[in-house]
């Protein structure tokens, strides 16, 4: 017997087609209490706001099996509903039993649903509204879990700004409740399940992996525990110095980056090439030499440092959010 999700114009069956590198547990449906909701912390319009860019950072970043969520909502993919609404996209990835990785200790028994966008500073739209309205009484029919949470409402989790969008005003579009409020971040933290340096620094803006390495010598990034206690908040600009955004023009900096969208399919001037060659060599995003002209080892150096720094826009391509991380970055080791 089929679920009655499955009957909304706006879910599309990405099961299976999604990267991934192994494969999650499938506890079954009913081991399914709570229906946690999360965002992504990226803009909702941004190309890597959608379930395929959050599969390849968690596998090839996180080092998670596959997709962390079971169901991804992309508000900037529009589906025209029978009644002639629209309606924000629903990418179903795993079946609603799995035990994937997304909300740490809890992922036994709770389902995740992220509403990709950033909603400390965007609101969710009339489209996004409707279909998670409708998306949740599908799941109540359904019957699968029997309460709604917060990521930073489930334990271990107070301190994280997801979800801070009011998800339960959402549902049938309710009069807003009070939704609870990150805590401050803790100093120490103690690693949960599916918990990575990379998953972490994601989550918190003024704290990098490289902070985190850094402040924690003597463990092993690639092989934490569930259990192990790190520092957390007392690693914020161990390593990564703060920085502000570049207010000078660029020709007064000793790195001065293009101004002009370069990369992978464009047409890349020379000397912007070169702007950007010298830039990522002088990170230690090794480009090989500097000589103007785009290529393979220029493409992989840009590919691996917005990996690390615009995870869900690994497209090879030096565009605003890349320059202005780019930038920051060479501000941070003192250029």
């Amino acid at each position: 017997m089929g679920y009655s999700f499955e009957k909304l114009p706006q879910l599309i069956d990405m099961r299976g087609k999604l990267p991934r590198k192994g494969e999650y547990v499938d506890l079954g449906v009913n081991s399914k209490t709570v229906r946690v909701w999360h965002h992504s912390l990226t803009k909702s319009n941004l190309a890597g706001s959608t379930a395929e860019a959050f599969g390849r950072f968690h596998v090839n970043t996180n080092g998670w099996p596959g997709v962390g969520y079971h169901f991804v909502i992309e508000p900037h993919n529009l589906i025209k509903g029978p009644d002639g609404r629209m309606r924000a996209r629903i990418i179903w990835c795993h079946n609603p039993g799995v035990k994937s990785f997304h909300v740490g200790n809890s992922n036994k028994f709770s389902v995740g649903i992220c509403v990709a966008g950033d909603y400390r500073s965007e609101k969710l739209n009339d489209a996004t509204l409707l279909t998670v309205s409708e998306f949740h009484a599908a799941l109540v029919r359904d019957k699968i879990g029997k309460d709604d949470k917060a990521h930073n409402q489930m334990p271990g989790y107070s301190w994280k700004p997801c979800c801070v969008f009011d998800y339960k005003a959402a549902f049938f579009f309710n009069k807003p409740v009070n939704v609870s409020k990150p805590t401050p971040l803790p100093g120490t933290y103690d690693i949960q399940e599916g918990d990575t340096f990379w998953s972490l620094a994601n989550e918190l803006k003024d704290i990098t992996v490289q902070d985190l390495i850094a402040a924690n010598p003597g463990v092993n990034p690639q092989n934490l525990k569930i259990g192990q206690t790190i520092k957390l908040g007392k690693s914020k600009n161990v390593y990564t110095r703060p920085y502000e955004t570049p207010k000078k023009p660029q020709n007064e900096y000793k790195y001065p980056l293009p101004l002009v969208t370069i990369g992978k399919g464009k047409k890349n001037p020379k000397q912007e090439v070169l702007k950007l060659q010298k830039a990522l060599n002088a990170i230690n995003y090794k480009c090989g030499v500097e000589d103007g002209i785009w290529g393979p080892k220029t493409e992989d150096a840009l590919k691996r440092f917005q990996e690390v720094y615009t995870p869900y826009e690994v497209d090879r391509i030096l565009g605003p959010n890349t320059r202005r991380q780019l930038q920051a970055v060479l501000k941070s080791k003192g250029h």
